[in-house]
């Protein structure tokens, strides 16, 4: 994870690489949690830069407790069948016998 610069007590700064492709858009809304004390957690904005890099300026918003920290930092998320749209970036793996892999 990589370091979040403060900017003062509450604002903070990261420069991270590129996970996924955003398509068109120069600027999303993220989630961020931290997994040492204090635990903060924020909603930054993140703003693409060139070379794969992403931007992160946010303002924390509290803390939590170290359990329910790391439950949120690892947390799973149900899939929807709208996360399986090819617009989205899905793609259907190719036809395989699968029983001849059995």
């Amino acid at each position: 994870m990589p370091k979040a610069h403060n900017i003062g007590t509450e604002r903070f700064i990261q420069v991270i690489k590129q996970p996924l492709t955003w398509g068109n858009k120069l600027v999303v809304h993220g989630w961020t949690q931290e997994i040492e004390e204090p635990y903060r957690f924020a909603a930054p904005i993140m703003v693409r830069l060139p070379l794969s890099r992403i931007l992160v300026l946010g303002k924390w918003q509290g803390t939590k407790s170290e359990e329910e920290a790391l439950n949120s930092a690892i947390s799973r998320r149900d899939l929807t069948y709208d996360d399986f749209e090819e617009e989205k970036g899905w793609r259907p793996p190719p036809n395989k016998d699968t029983e001849a892999y059995l």
